[in-house]
């Protein structure tokens, strides 16, 4: 696994769909339409890399066939293994990943981190938890975020 630093957990495989080897994999947000733009995962445990052949999004997750499997039987050991990406390949694509990490404000002081994305009809609302435990809500937009090299920046306040 040369070049990858750390792996972040995307889902589990759940179950064999076909004779051919695909398989349901239960993705670990509610928002992971970004896998469908991943060409591979890796075991998270061990750290082996698995080519995606296919991936398509189903009603339960997605149905996905992997290179390396060509049976319902090689599938079955999958069932219930956790798989990964890197984590800086995937950062930002999902508000659920970003719970939980810190945000900084402009000149790299630590404002918080956040606990919680509420939607609304037009943006989410990410909630701050300050230091001193008190908390606040910022539209999760442009406006007032940045993304920048593995960070979350507040650029803005309402």
């Amino acid at each position: 696994m040369k070049g990858v630093s750390s792996l972040k957990v995307v889902g589990t495989f759940s179950k064999v769909l076909k004779k051919d080897g695909s398989l349901l994999f239960k993705p670990e947000f509610k928002d992971s339409d970004f896998l469908l733009d991943f060409d591979c995962l890796y075991h998270f445990e061990f750290k082996t890399k698995w080519h995606i052949a296919s991936i398509t999004k189903t009603g339960k997750g997605f149905a996905v066939k992997l290179g390396e499997v060509d049976s319902f039987k090689k599938a079955e050991f999958l069932i219930g293994e956790k798989f990964a990406l890197p984590a800086e390949e995937i950062f930002g694509k999902s508000q659920d990943l970003m719970i939980g990490e810190t945000v900084f404000d402009k000149s790299g002081k630590i404002c918080g981190r956040i606990t919680a994305f509420t939607p609304t009809p037009t943006y989410s609302l990410a909630e701050i938890e300050k230091e001193n435990a008190t908390s606040e809500f910022i539209p999760f937009t442009e406006k007032f975020f940045r993304l920048e090299k593995g960070k979350i920046v507040l650029i803005a306040k309402p």
